[in-house]
């Protein structure tokens, strides 16, 4: 590929992003600013983006935001991923014994993200965004995708990400992080205790493939409220199990500790 070519695509690649995470239309000034580059560059990117159908421009304010060319793409990975399917059953099973709003997430160079997710119809339960991104030091998913990595690769992605504090309960300080990281790795799951939202607790436990790399991660959500300690714990054995298993059709070996199962299996 021409490097001028290269630089079209890196350009054109950096508007989309800028526009994922936009939580509204963005015009195409703020986004030349966002991407940092000429704003007649941005125009002609946008034109194209827009006629193959990746972008939609709003005509009363002038401004873009994704369109169902970025969905169709997404859908098309989502069903070639053979961990969705796979993940599903055990996903299912999970909500069946606890209750609770179940989610998978697919690790990334930067962070990670939720690609699938099953909950009880007719009780509240915690959502969790497909396409959202993880927040790697604020959740159990994150926690749980990072466990084994280095404290430089840490360092690389939290420097991209920052230590936003969302709640009183967040980590904010790299040791910290390193720390739970490590205490993950020894008992096969994390846990977030309102550490992303208040009134929200989590536990999650990574899924390894047949390199012997964390590929994923399976999580439970639920109000805090529902989640006390001991129950956090029950799930946690439960969400660890899936997680086996998923590891093990994967043909990795999922060699962390196994909590003991509760009694009866439900939580």
């Amino acid at each position: 590929m021409e490097p001028r070519v290269a630089g079209a695509l890196n350009s054109g690649l950096d508007v989309l992003e800028a526009l994922s995470s936009a939580a509204h239309p963005v015009g195409v000034s703020e986004l030349a600013r966002l991407v940092d580059a000429d704003k007649g560059n941005v125009h002609r990117l946008l034109a194209v983006l827009e006629s193959r159908g990746y972008v939609h421009r709003h005509e009363q304010s002038k401004s873009y935001s994704l369109a169902a060319g970025v969905v169709q793409l997404a859908g098309a990975l989502l069903r070639n991923m053979d961990i969705v399917s796979q993940a599903r059953p055990l996903m299912r099973e999970l909500v069946n014994l606890t209750g609770e709003s179940v989610h998978l997430a697919h690790k990334t160079p930067t962070g990670g993200v939720y690609i699938a997710r099953e909950r009880l119809a007719r009780r509240v339960t915690v959502e969790t965004e497909i396409g959202a991104p993880v927040v790697v030091h604020a959740t159990s998913t994150g926690k749980a995708l990072y466990c084994r990595d280095t404290g430089e690769v840490l360092d690389q992605l939290l420097d991209a990400c920052g230590f936003e504090a969302f709640t009183d309960n967040t980590i904010t300080c790299r040791d910290d992080l390193v720390v739970e990281m490590k205490q993950t790795a020894q008992r096969g799951y994390a846990v977030d205790l309102e550490e992303l939202s208040i009134g929200v607790r989590c536990v999650a436990s990574p899924v390894v493939d047949i390199s012997g790399r964390i590929r994923a991660s399976i999580g439970l959500s639920g109000p805090a409220s529902r989640l006390d300690d001991e129950r956090l714990d029950r799930c946690a054995a439960l969400v660890c199990d899936a997680s086996n298993k998923l590891s093990a059709q994967l043909g990795g070996l999922w060699d962390f500790p196994s909590p003991p199962k509760p009694p009866g299996e439900n939580a």
